[in-house]
């Protein structure tokens, strides 16, 4: 055929290797090209175009696989426009991501974090309860019970990051939901955890301790959406549950643990 090369020539003249462009055959990066009567690849225009492209991808810092991604299919190629801002759009968030990281790791040189444990960086969970609820209830829910915030901001991250056996986000997911819809359950539910939060001053065998989980679970009865929430969060099986338990001892004060374990006893005689 007329304006074709043999494999060896196409090698030396894109600067690459035999088993470089035999990879990308393999890969499916670059078309294998029509072949001469004796079986030889015949390499043109297309092949090289090709390979030019590809050359340049990589120098902007792309691996093949993205490559392959942005460039197309070789039966429905995209034009040099398309390919552009293909690799803009991937730039773009390539971006956001870098930068969404540099933020955290400001936060954490911020408040002087001598740990990546330390929960400074919000969960998962915790980011989507303030999406739903609204910055304006969360810094509500932050002044009145500052304590309990941060225990629920810790306490979250503990969950997130391990799979305990349940789904716990989608239960945090109903739950935001529904005090958003009934802010006056949500005033009560801040009550609750700003008197829970005194607990941790009292020892584990103040009279209070029974007196507050008796109450709360009263108040939670009285919300049966809630209280089916609750009731699904103590399905972690054994030894889960004393596990998790010793993950949340730095957490809560022996006090609240005590209020936590008799609020779903009380919880429990209430069905």
């Amino acid at each position: 055929m007329e304006n074709r090369i043999k494999i060896g020539e196409f090698v030396k003249l894109t600067g690459s290797t035999l088993k470089t462009i035999i990879y990308y055959h393999k890969i499916g990066l670059l078309p294998e090209p029509p072949r001469s009567p004796g079986g030889y690849r015949l390499y043109g225009p297309v092949e090289l175009n090709r390979m030019r492209l590809i050359r340049r991808f990589k120098s902007l810092g792309l691996d093949l696989q993205r490559i392959k991604e942005i460039m197309g299919e070789f039966q429905s190629p995209r034009t040099p426009r398309e390919v552009l801002q293909a690799l803009r759009g991937e730039l773009l968030n390539d971006m956001k991501i870098l930068a969404e990281r540099v933020a955290k790791i400001d936060t954490l040189l911020g408040e002087d974090v001598p740990l990546l444990d330390e929960d400074s960086l919000d969960s998962p969970s915790f980011q989507m309860i303030t999406e739903i609820l609204g910055s304006d209830q969360i810094e509500k829910y932050a002044r009145i019970c500052p304590e309990i915030y941060d225990q629920h901001r810790k306490l979250y991250g503990i969950l997130d990051d391990f799979q305990w056996g349940e789904d716990y986000r989608e239960n945090f997911r109903i739950l935001a939901e529904y005090f958003k819809a009934n802010p006056e359950k949500y005033e009560l539910a801040l009550d609750l955890g700003a008197r829970s939060a005194r607990l941790s001053q009292l020892n584990e065998d103040d009279p209070q301790i029974e007196t507050l989980a008796r109450e709360s679970a009263e108040i939670v009865t009285s919300m049966p959406l809630v209280k089916e929430l609750i009731g699904n969060h103590s399905g972690t099986k054994i030894p889960l549950e004393n596990l998790y338990h010793d993950m949340v001892a730095d957490v809560l004060s022996p006090a609240q643990i005590k209020y936590q374990q008799l609020f779903k006893k009380f919880l429990s005689s209430e069905d």
